[in-house]
């Protein structure tokens, strides 16, 4: 955890939701009810029928039959279960053609089950970007203010190159 995953998933969308029909960043997926995700993405299209989704099974065939045909941009992040996958994205004619579904997760072992070849693995950030980036969000500069400089780069080391850790 910390390593970006979400902020970089944040960045990507933000950049390119407008090409889609259907777009949905499903934040804390871990630690929300399938039932309630299901719904958040479906509510735009389902509106007063939403409270037909009453458990996972019709979550899926609303999500089947809503976006069969749609091109969506889907963003599931914190994913720890291979279900929440499963009810959520399960099979690539789910969605229309041209649909992109971006998941973040700290078990790489979930995508390898799920079939999601394409990966990337965020890494930790060197000292000086690091520094750089808690810079940015502690003192809205690039570089720490005069009389900070030890303590910033103190934290960085603290942090494990986790600038925003905390």
């Amino acid at each position: 955890g910390g390593r970006g995953k979400t902020t970089l998933a944040k960045l990507v969308y933000d950049r390119i939701f407008h090409h889609f029909e259907v777009h949905c960043f499903l934040e804390n997926v871990r630690e929300v009810s399938n039932v309630d995700l299901q719904k958040r993405l479906l509510r735009p299209m389902l509106k007063e029928k939403i409270e037909e989704i009453w458990d996972e099974e019709r979550g899926i065939i609303f999500t089947k039959k809503c976006l069969r045909n749609k091109k969506v941009l889907l963003v599931l992040d914190d994913v720890d279960h291979k279900n929440q996958l499963q009810v959520r994205a399960g099979k690539e004619d789910w969605f229309g053609r041209g649909s992109r579904i971006i998941i973040t997760t700290r078990n790489e072992r979930l995508l390898v089950e799920h079939d999601i070849t394409l990966c990337h693995n965020v890494q930790v950030l060197d000292k000086g970007a690091a520094l750089a980036l808690f810079s940015l969000h502690a003192f809205k500069k690039n570089l720490p203010e005069d009389g900070f400089w030890a303590l910033s780069s103190y934290f960085i080391n603290y942090a494990g190159g986790l600038p925003l850790a905390f």
